[in-house]
């Protein structure tokens, strides 16, 4: 079998996981934006707000296509009973503080796409490294309309930790799982992938989304330039 990423089974179970999760969250939290759209009067914001709906809508929408090239439709139906919740209430603090942490783990994550896969060619790497760099380029909405509304960066880190561990913990799962079928391990280079994959997810993901915790915690402390300029 031929895998799509790196032609390895760990990397391309790594990189299903997270395309599992896009069409059912990218769409719960453009729901949750919209919702804030009429209480916005700083007219800055507001467009930010706008064009945050749009790319997220656009990413879901191409995700699903890539989910049905991979073969991720009932994982991905599986995600959508569970983004209901919010689609039924996205005005509460709590989705918009879920909402602050998961848009600052995909900062991290599309850090190390781009890092690891800019420029690379072909249809599925170039769905991940555009939708990095969109992810990048609206980092700081989320915790901005957050602090605009008044919450407190307390809450914040308190609905991080809880929505952090589901993010990373059900993608890890799903890689180790995938990995472990049809004999995959029996192969040394499956396992060579495993180690370097764990020292990647530790190292690029895992260690830097942690600065949410940090005081005064703010995306656009890290410059993002180099990333932003790569060729998609």
């Amino acid at each position: 079998m031929k895998y799509w990423c790196d032609n390895s089974p760990v990397w391309s179970h790594y990189g299903n996981a997270s395309s599992v999760l896009f069409p059912a969250w990218e769409r719960a939290f453009a729901a949750v934006v919209k919702h804030y759209l009429p209480v916005v009067q700083d007219q800055d914001l507001k467009a930010r707000m706008v064009q945050f709906v749009n790319e997220e809508l656009a990413h879901a929408s191409a995700h699903e296509a890539f989910n049905k090239r991979q073969g991720l439709e009932e994982l991905e139906a599986a995600e959508f009973k569970r983004a209901r919740l919010v689609l039924r209430k996205p005005s509460l603090p709590y989705w918009l503080g879920t909402m602050v942490s998961i848009e600052h783990l995909a900062a991290c994550m599309s850090r190390s796409v781009i890092g690891r896969w800019g420029g690379r060619q072909g249809r599925d790497y170039k769905l991940f490294l555009w939708h990095a760099k969109e992810e990048l380029g609206h980092k700081a909405l989320a915790i901005d309309l957050w602090r605009y509304l008044g919450h407190s960066d307390a809450e914040l880190r308190k609905i991080a930790r809880t929505n952090q561990a589901y993010v990373m913990g059900g993608m890890i799962k799903h890689t180790l799982k995938e990995t472990t079928k049809d004999g995959q391990l029996r192969n040394w280079r499956t396992w060579r992938d495993l180690v370097s994959w764990s020292f990647f997810v530790t190292t690029k993901v895992l260690i830097p989304m942690l600065t949410i915790y940090l005081p005064n915690f703010h995306p656009n402390k890290k410059d993002d330039t180099k990333y932003m300029e790569v060729a998609v």
